[in-house]
């Protein structure tokens, strides 16, 4: 793991926030037709509080908290370098990595346990200058993806969730230099 001063925690989704959305449509669009069917009516001429219990029972819980797989980690490297570390859940290995037994008799919520999947090569930035920041945090984030669908064979959709705005808004060179003034040996060796 090369990350030294975390600017950043990206969540990494199984699937985009349409394609969670568009399965859930799916799902309600096959199961109407039975409520039809039992009622003898069409969904629209069904009572509304009978529409109301139904579609409380077809609620999937909200797609940003509720489909994370993993996490992208971006930081500095603590010297000339943006770089990152992936993180997934166990059970998205591939059924052979040793990653997916590694851990003895760690019961039934071991599957889900968040562990290192691997490093993202490290980017050159110039200190103080954002620019370089973000044009790093960027090829990051593209390399990040790569390694996700190369790596973790069940999660050929994965999406890493990215803020609305553009990056430049934030200013990753200001963080990096606060982050290494308030803990300054975090890069020495202990």
């Amino acid at each position: 793991m090369l990350v030294r001063y975390i600017l950043v925690n990206l969540p990494i989704h199984r699937r985009t926030f349409e394609e969670y959305y568009r399965e859930h449509d799916a799902e309600v669009d096959d199961l109407r037709p039975e409520i039809e069917r039992e009622w003898a009516q069409s969904w629209d001429e069904l009572p509304p509080h009978i529409r109301i219990y139904w579609q409380d029972q077809w609620y999937w819980p909200p797609w940003f908290y509720n489909d994370v797989v993993g996490f992208l980690k971006i930081g500095s490297d603590g010297e000339t370098s943006l770089t990152a570390d992936l993180f997934i859940r166990r059970r998205f290995f591939s059924a052979t990595a040793p990653e997916r037994f590694s851990r003895k008799g760690g019961g039934p919520l071991e599957e889900e346990e968040i562990v290192y999947l691997s490093s993202v090569s490290r980017h050159a930035v110039t200190l103080g200058d954002n620019g370089t920041y973000v044009r790093a945090f960027s090829e990051i984030v593209e390399e990040a993806r790569d390694a996700i669908r190369q790596q973790a064979a069940d999660l050929p959709r994965a999406a890493i969730w990215l803020p609305g705005f553009d990056p430049s808004c934030m200013d990753l060179a200001a963080a990096d230099r606060d982050l290494r003034e308030r803990f300054p040996n975090r890069t020495k060796p202990r």
